[in-house]
C-alpha cells in the first residue's frame, strides 16, 4: 500500500469513528481505533505509529473532550522487590529541578521524580495522568485540563488545581517581576511564554490556557509524559518567581513522581525511594499501578562507558547506556542490550543563514553542506549499523512524529551535484567561502556526537574544498549562544529529542520572528507554521505538517542525518524491562522487574 492510499484509508476510518463519537452511539470507538492503529515498539527499535493527539473540534461552541480509556477491573497491586536498582548515566548537566532552568542532561534524573497532567503508553498514546481529562476551544487557542482527585506529593500535600497553575505560571505566565520570557533560559520555555495570553482556573479543579495563537498540538508537545521537555507539576509557592524559594527548591527539590529523592551528592549521585501515593493507580482512577516495582534506586553519574560496562559485568550496576561495541562484554557477564527505539537524533542547525553578509544564507550552499555527506558512513562506521542509527527523517521529524513519510528522508550523498550548488553560490572549489565553524559537545544521550561531526568536516573538506574547524564546547553554554547573535554563519552539531509532537520546536524556532534561534525571517513560513499549529483535525494535521516538514527540509534550514535507537546494558538481575518509544530518557521504568 502506498503512502497516499494508507493515509486515504486512515482518514476514512478515523472520519467514520468521529461520526459514531458524536453521535453518542459508540463512545468507545475512537479509543479502539486509535489502539489498532498504534503499533508499539514493544522488543525491537522500530518506529511507533503516530497517535490521534484529540479528535476533532465539534460543531457550535463546545470543546472536545480527549478519548478517555474503557474502565478495567482494578489490577492487583504490584509486587514490590525491597531491593535496590543502581542505574548510571553519562551525566545530568547543571542539576536544576526545574526545566526552566536545567540544560544538559536533566531528563536523566528528572523522568524518575516528576509527575505529568498527561501520560503515555508503549505506543505513544496520550492518556489521562494528573489531569483526568482535557478539552480544546473550537478556535484551537485554549486548553482547559480537569485534574484528577488523588495523589500527593512527595511531602504528602494533596495535588490541587492550584498547584498546576502555579507550575504553569511559573514556566510560562506573567507575574508581578515580569514575564517568563525574560527570567527562564530554556528555549522552548521562552517560545511559549512570548505567547501566552492567559493562564486561569476556571473551576477549583480545572485549569486553562489560553495562547495568541493555535496550538493544537499543546497537551503533547508540552505537558505530556511522552513530550521531549519536562514541565512537571510541582508544589505551588507563596511567589510565581523569586530567586530564593528557586535556589531553595534545588536544595530540596519535591515534585509529583514515582520516586522520591532522598539524598542528592552532586556530580556523584542521587538516592531515590518507591513513592507510595504516586498517583498513578487504580486507587485514584486509573486503569494501571505504575508505582515502581522496586524499593530504592540510586542515580550515579558515570561518564566513561568502560566503567559502566565493567560495572554491569561485575553486578555493581543493574542499567546503564552503552553502545554496539560493548555488546559482547555486556552478554559475557549474563546482561543483554535493550533499545529504545527512535531516542534521539542529529539536529544540524545552521545559524543565522537569514543574514545575507553570511555564505549560508544561500540556499545553494546549505543543500550543498547536505548533498556532500555519506550519512551511511556516519551509520556504519561510527554506530555499527542500522541497529543502532536510522538514516530516516529529517532534523526533527523521525518517522514516529506526526507529519513523517519516506519523502523526508535524507538526502543520499551526491558530490557532483554538491560541488554544482556550491559553486552556483558563487564558491566553486570553495574560493571565498572562509573558515567554516562546527561546534558541538560531548553528549550526555547520544554517543559518538563529535566524532559525528567530525566526520562530516572531513566530507566537507574532500568534496567542497572547504577549511572546516570542529569545535566541542560546553553544552550549556552553546546552547546559550543560540540566543544570541554569537554562533551566526556557522553550524550547531548537536543532539535533541525525538518525540510524537513537534509542536513546541517549530513555534520557538520557526515560528517566532523575535526568537533567538530562529531558523529563517520568511514571513511566508512563519505563518504557514502559525496555520500548521491550529489545525485539529487528526488528518489534516498529519498533511499539514508533512507539508511544513517538506518545505523546511527543501530550503535546508537544517541538514537531514537520522535518528538513534538508544541502546541500554541491562544486567542480569533484570528480568523484564522496554524503554518507550521516543525516550533517549530512562523511561516506562514501571515495567522494571527483578530476580
Amino acid at each position: 500500500m502506498s503512502v497516499t492510499q494508507a493515509r486515504s484509508t486512515l482518514a476514512l476510518l478515523v472520519k467514520t469513528a468521529l461520526y459514531h463519537w458524536r453521535a453518542a452511539a459508540a463512545a468507545s470507538l475512537v479509543v479502539l481505533l486509535l489502539l489498532m492503529l498504534a503499533c508499539g515498539a514493544a522488543a525491537t527499535a522500530t518506529p511507533a505509529a503516530r497517535p490521534t493527539l484529540a479528535p476533532a473540534p465539534s460543531s457550535g461552541n463546545q470543546s472536545t473532550p480527549t478519548a478517555m480509556p474503557k474502565a478495567t477491573p482494578a489490577p492487583a497491586a504490584p509486587v514490590v522487590n525491597p531491593g535496590k536498582v543502581t542505574w548510571m548515566i553519562q551525566g545530568w548537566g547543571n542539576e536544576r529541578f526545574t526545566y526552566n532552568y536545567a540544560v544538559g542532561g536533566g531528563n536523566n534524573f528528572a523522568r524518575f521524580m516528576q509527575g505529568f497532567l498527561v501520560a503515555t503508553n508503549e505506543k505513544t498514546q496520550l492518556l489521562p495522568g494528573i489531569a483526568s481529562k482535557w478539552e480544546i476551544s473550537p478556535d484551537a487557542k485554549t486548553w482547559t485540563f480537569t485534574i484528577r482527585e488523588g495523589g500527593s506529593f512527595h511531602n504528602g500535600k494533596k495535588i490541587t488545581g492550584q498547584d498546576v497553575w502555579w507550575s504553569f505560571m511559573h514556566y510560562w505566565g506573567k507575574d508581578e517581576s515580569g514575564s517568563a520570557v525574560e527570567r527562564v533560559t530554556q528555549s522552548s520555555a521562552q517560545a511559549l511564554a512570548r505567547v501566552v495570553e492567559t493562564i486561569t482556573q476556571p473551576q477549583p479543579n480545572q485549569v486553562s490556557i489560553t495562547l495568541k495563537q493555535a496550538n493544537a498540538g499543546f497537551p503533547a508537545a508540552y505537558v505530556s509524559e511522552a513530550a521531549a521537555n519536562w514541565y512537571g507539576i510541582i508544589p505551588s509557592r507563596p511567589k510565581v518567581h523569586d530567586s530564593v524559594q528557586e535556589e531553595a527548591y534545588d536544595k530540596d527539590p519535591v515534585s509529583s513522581g514515582p520516586f522520591d529523592l532522598v539524598k542528592h551528592t552532586p556530580a556523584e549521585v542521587m538516592a531515590f525511594q518507591r513513592f507510595e501515593d504516586y498517583y498513578y493507580q487504580p486507587k485514584y482512577g486509573l486503569p494501571e499501578d505504575r508505582r515502581p516495582k522496586f524499593q530504592s534506586l540510586d542515580l550515579r553519574v558515570v561518564p566513561e562507558e568502560a566503567t559502566r560496562v565493567a560495572a554491569i559485568r561485575s553486578g555493581e550496576a543493574d542499567v546503564a547506556p552503552a553502545s554496539l561495541a560493548t555488546r559482547k562484554q555486556v552478554e559475557a557477564g549474563g546482561g543483554r542490550l535493550v533499545f529504545g527505539p527512535e531516542g534521539i537524533y542529529f539536529r544540524i542547525m545552521l545559524l543565522g543563514c537569514y543574514k545575507p553578509a553570511n555564505p549560508c544564507y544561500k540556499k545553494e550552499v546549505r543543500q550543498a553542506l547536505d548533498y556532500a555527506i555519506n550519512k551511511q558512513t556516519i551509520r556504519d562506521q561510527l554506530y555499527g549499523g542500522p541497529e543502532v542509527m536510522q538514516v530516516k527523517g529529517w532534523a526533527h521529524i523521525t518517522p514516529s512524529t506526526i507529519g513523517y513519510a519516506p519523502d523526508l528522508d535524507p538526502w543520499p550523498q551526491d558530490t557532483n551535484k554538491a560541488r554544482q550548488l556550491l559553486a552556483q553560490a558563487g564558491y566553486p572549489n570553495g574560493q571565498g567561502f572562509g573558515k567554516l565553524i562546527v561546534n558541538t559537545w560531548v553528549s550526555t544521550a547520544m554517543p559518538f556526537l563529535p566524532e559525528s561531526a567530525q566526520v562530516a568536516a572531513d566530507f566537507w573538506r574532500k568534496e567542497l574544498g572547504l577549511d572546516v574547524e570542529v569545535k566541542v564546547g560546553d553544552e550549556a553554554a552553546l546552547k546559550r549562544d543560540t540566543l544570541t547573535t554569537a554562533l551566526h554563519g556557522q553550524i550547531l552539531w548537536r543532539d535533541n529529542e525525538a518525540s510524537l509532537d513537534k509542536s513546541s520546536l517549530y513555534l520557538s524556532s520557526y515560528g517566532s520572528p523575535t526568537h533567538g534561534a530562529r531558523m529563517h525571517e520568511n514571513p511566508e513560513f512563519f505563518d504557514m507554521v502559525s496555520k500548521t499549529l491550529a489545525v485539529t483535525d487528526p488528518i489534516k494535521r498529519d498533511a499539514a505538517f508533512h507539508e511544513l516538514n517538506k518545505r523546511g527540509r527543501d530550503e535546508s534550514y537544517e541538514l537531514g542525518i537520522g535518528y538513534v535507537n538508544i541502546p541500554w546494558a541491562v544486567g542480569p538481575r533484570v528480568t523484564q524491562w522496554q524503554p518507550y518509544p521516543l525516550a533517549f530518557f530512562p523511561s516506562n521504568v514501571h515495567s522494571i522487574t527483578l530476580k
